[in-house]
């Protein structure tokens, strides 16, 4: 069914090669995920996704990997496979030794369609499970917020091409090639954008995100509150505690959606809000309103670094599938940071050769 995967361990260039250049580089990014995180049981994990019959595929697991430092480093199919192949460090941590050959780079489009969204989302809450079973990250607080991405729509050709005069306003619902974005609106400087949303739950003290959800631009808010606590709980086993916001998740079904699992609702109010006032002069509301300017650098730094606020393809369903997978990369990159800093607190102990973490096992 799968390639083998031992000629980086039985050839001459394998550790030989690559020992001395990891040995420095220790602090790489790579270096320290590949150390702390096990992707072990992802071939298995995987496996109905593939044939029994016919050529024999590259292993899930490093196929994973190809796409980590995709997703890391915002690099296109095309530019992934060059990185890899040009990079020690990169060739190193999908597990390739100087002399293989490397997968051709429509592999990785392939890949992503043979597992599709919900294997992903299957994927990241893994993840996240075993972020919480090694207590990485506790079930007190969540802070939910939502960031624009722009579709992958050139709208100024819709409107060159196909807007018939200046009463024409849906020249491109007829026109564009992605039929699941909308329109939103910033309420900070009220400029608009065709696309979506990525709305998510935050742990803020490790920025760690445990819940996605993606949304045409049009959507409210306030509508992404109850799928993502519902997310996070069915499919991660958590219970949240507290809730926090800002004022555009407001409203009686987000309230509802807290009351119902006994989550303190600290989504701040507005001035004439009488009805969400009950528990703003508490602690536990000045701690989730501090704590909330946190996670404003887990959307600044995917945006920066990798292309959160572009959408990579067409449609909601495969729109999904980036953020899911650029929201595991950024999980890694918080998870390493955390690990690296407990374990010089000492309140954690050094990883063995397993990893810290191992979230792709049978459990």
């Amino acid at each position: 069914m799968f390639k083998d995967s031992s000629s980086f361990n039985n050839s001459f260039f394998g550790d030989f090669a690559f020992g001395p250049i990891i040995e420095r580089h220790g602090e790489h990014l790579l270096v320290l995920i590949k150390k702390w995180v096990s992707f072990k049981g992802l071939n298995e994990l995987l496996s109905d996704c593939y044939s029994k019959e016919g050529r024999k595929a590259y292993q899930p697991e490093m196929m994973f990997r190809f796409l980590l430092i995709q997703f890391l480093y915002n690099l296109s199919d095309r530019e992934t496979i060059e990185k890899v192949d040009t990079d020690l460090v990169c060739r190193w941590f999908v597990g390739l030794s100087l002399d293989d050959d490397l997968p051709h780079f429509t592999r990785l489009g392939t890949f992503k369609d043979r597992l599709g969204q919900d294997r992903f989302e299957q994927l990241f809450n893994r993840l996240v499970k075993a972020c919480r079973e090694a207590n990485i990250i506790s079930d007190e607080l969540r802070i939910i917020d939502t960031t624009d991405q722009k579709s992958k729509v050139n709208l100024a050709k819709l409107k060159k091409l196909f807007k018939k005069d200046d009463d024409d306003h849906d020249y491109i619902d007829r026109n564009s090639k992605d039929k699941d974005a909308g329109f939103g609106r910033k309420s900070s400087n009220g400029k608009r954008w065709y696309g979506y949303k990525a709305a998510t739950l935050v742990e803020p003290d490790t920025q760690i995100v445990t819940a996605i959800e993606t949304v045409p631009a049009n959507t409210k808010d306030n509508e992404t509150v109850r799928p993502l606590i519902e997310k996070e709980e069915e499919n991660a086993g958590s219970d949240i505690e507290d809730l926090g916001g800002d004022k555009g998740f407001l409203g009686d079904e987000a309230r509802a959606a807290c009351k119902e699992r006994g989550i303190n609702d600290y989504i701040i109010p507005r001035s004439n809000a009488k009805n969400h006032l009950e528990g703003k002069d508490s602690i536990g509301f000045y701690i989730a309103k501090n704590k909330r300017s946190a996670v404003e650098r887990i959307y600044a730094d995917p945006k920066r670094k990798q292309g959160l606020g572009r959408c990579r393809y067409i449609g909601k369903t495969k729109t999904a599938t980036q953020n899911l997978i650029t929201y595991m990369a950024h999980n890694l990159k918080r998870i390493t940071k955390v690990i690296k800093v407990r374990i010089e607190a000492g309140i954690l102990a050094p990883p063995d050769a397993k990893g810290v973490l191992s979230p792709f096992l049978a459990s």
